[in-house]
């Protein structure tokens, strides 16, 4: 659930004391008072510097960064069109990645030499600087320079998180630093092999709503275990990695979190029961229900009969293999998954269904907050290039003249996102619905492409197209963005159209104090109790000892400080 908060800062000031005059060096370097750049237009939000603003930054880079021959995380596509557009000069104060980053932060805190602009993966790390008063508050440049865009979207989570966008930055009714924004994903769908349903005479979601029952399911895995339609010998009912439950935003791929919605069951999510009050959601009754379920499931066989021992490998491997032909997941697995799969079976195709509740709703919990923020120095002379070049790259670069800002988008975008001077996003809280609608709509009129707003959705209108006149000899890539979109996101749209979506606000998204030396052990207890009940090492009715446990080694404490902290006390 979080970062190891305390060993991370405890190695920070023992090694502070090494890095504190080199990374005050980098941290502290602005332009002289004397030679201060000034814009066209104070309160222009794209204006170009007279001279160059230097942003000294803390760089968090992938762990293969897909970089041309030549460029750097300082030079290449994107810091380029920054310095062409806005005359901002990226200079790296460090390059990091993971941990190694984690603890760059960490140094740059407990020196108190932090670089102009970083970002933050922790709430505790952002509220220790603003406690500590190292960064800047952003409320006047954020309303003076961000870009209407910018705002629309930040605004757009205002009925998704308790508090809108700004409600986890925000001290003292001051916005003390930049959120990572990104919509809802939908619900954890199954994905069928449709070839094989058809082929053995399967019928699906009779009524073309997008939903399937618990015992359609069911029924499906059965039959494909009974039927080989494979052809392997060696068939298995539906694959489950080795936590069960998800607790992101999107379910997880290889989980049963899907089924668990259906039982109005959030495990790994705080939620509120009905009398409003946060509970656990791994310890409620829908949850001891859906696991009882499952149980029975496995013993039947149409859990695979290694549930529990699968690494996501293996999982993946079983869909390659064509010995299963049913996942739960995100909307997007065709992408990175059954890409495979269609590769190495031309025939195979896949459609995805939403399990619905007893009433023929699809239960589903709001996108959480992200826990990265991107803050700003205190006494930075230009906190105002940041908000300019947020402006820059999620607005200019997603808008509809992407093409006409930067000719070379599509080059820059086979990049990692880490290529970008921050690697964050902002994204409107509907943007999977927004994409859909206009992917779907420019497919069916190829003159809409030119209202599509992201640059990628333009490309991937092409990729459906080029393969919708030639499937057989259409790259799998083009079958992949077709089957994603069109059906993924697709079920996404075709859900809220209907309005079948039961939607539910997280109860609380942040930590405790007594998270840090508690959590581990109960994540460990609650994985171990979840296999044990699915896979029969012990009965469903132990559910009810592993929720007193839960409660005894921790879990009441911290759920005391949660509704503690929901309630602002």
């Amino acid at each position: 659930m979080k970062r190891n908060h305390f060993v991370k800062r405890s190695a920070a000031f023992v090694l502070a004391a090494t890095l504190v005059v080199g990374l005050s060096a980098c941290g502290n370097s602005t332009p002289s008072a004397s030679s201060k750049p000034t814009a066209s237009k104070v309160t222009d939000p794209m204006a170009k510097y007279d001279q160059s603003v230097v942003i000294n930054t803390g760089r968090q880079t992938a762990t293969n960064a897909r970089l041309p021959k030549g460029d750097t995380y300082e030079n290449n596509e994107y810091t380029r069109i920054l310095k062409e557009k806005l005359n901002i000069v990226i200079k790296d104060a460090f390059e990091a990645n993971g941990a190694d980053y984690d603890r760059q932060v960490s140094l740059a805190m407990a020196s108190s030499s932090l670089p102009d602009m970083m970002l933050v993966d922790s709430y505790n790390d952002l509220k220790e600087m603003v406690n500590n008063d190292q960064v800047m508050d952003l409320t006047e440049v954020y309303n003076q320079y961000a870009s209407d865009k910018i705002k629309e979207i930040y605004n757009s989570f205002k009925d998704v998180y308790q508090g809108g966008a700004f409600g986890k930055c925000t001290f003292d009714g001051k916005i003390m630093a930049m959120p990572d924004v990104g919509g809802d994903a939908g619900s954890n769908v199954a994905w069928i092999r449709q070839d094989w349903a058809d082929k053995l005479g399967i019928k699906l979601d009779s009524d073309g709503d997008g939903c399937i029952t618990l015992d359609e399911l069911k029924n499906a895995a059965k039959q494909f275990i009974a039927k080989d339609p494979g052809k392997t010998g060696k068939p298995v009912g539906i694959p489950v990695q080795q936590y069960p439950t998800d607790g992101t935003n999107d379910g997880g791929s290889f989980t049963l979190t899907g089924i668990a919605n259906s039982f109005n069951a959030f495990p790994k999510h705080w939620q509120k029961d009905a009398s409003g009050k946060i509970v656990y959601g791994s310890t409620t009754n829908e949850t001891k229900e859906f696991l009882t379920t499952m149980a029975s499931w496995f013993k039947e066989g149409i859990l695979d009969p290694q549930t529990g021992t699968r690494t996501w490998n293996d999982c993946q491997s079983l869909l390659v293999n064509n010995q299963t032909g049913i996942v739960f997941g995100q909307w997007h697995m065709p992408d990175w998954c059954f890409n495979l799969v269609k590769q190495k079976d031309p025939n195979a195709e896949f459609r995805c269904y939403a399990i619905a509740d007893k009433n023929g709703k699809v239960n589903f919990m709001h996108v959480a907050p992200s826990n990265k923020y991107l803050v700003v120095r205190k006494g930075y002379e230009h906190p105002e290039a940041v908000i300019k070049l947020l402006n820059l790259f999620y607005d200019k670069l997603n808008g509809k003249d992407a093409s006409k800002t930067m000719p070379n988008i599509s080059k820059a975008m086979q990049m990692d996102n880490a290529t970008k001077p921050v690697n964050m996003e902002i994204l409107d809280a509907k943007l999977n619905l927004n994409s859909y609608e206009q992917i779907s709509g420019a497919v069916k009129d190829p003159a809409k492409v030119k209202d599509i707003d992201m640059a990628e959705d333009r490309m991937i209108v092409t990729e459906i197209n080029n393969y919708n006149k030639d499937k057989k000899s259409a790259p799998v890539e083009d079958w992949s963005h077709n089957t994603s979109r069109l059906f993924g996101l697709g079920l996404y749209y075709k859900l809220t159209q209907k309005n079948l979506f039961n939607w539910q606000m997280p109860g609380f998204t942040g930590t405790t104090d007594s998270m840090e030396s508690m959590w581990t052990n109960l994540d460990k207890l609650e994985n171990e109790s979840v296999i044990k009940i699915i896979t029969g090492a012990v009965q469903p009715s132990a559910f009810d000892t592993f929720v007193n446990s839960w409660k005894s080694q921790g879990g009441s404490q911290i759920t005391s400080e949660v509704e503690s902290q929901a309630s602002g006390k």
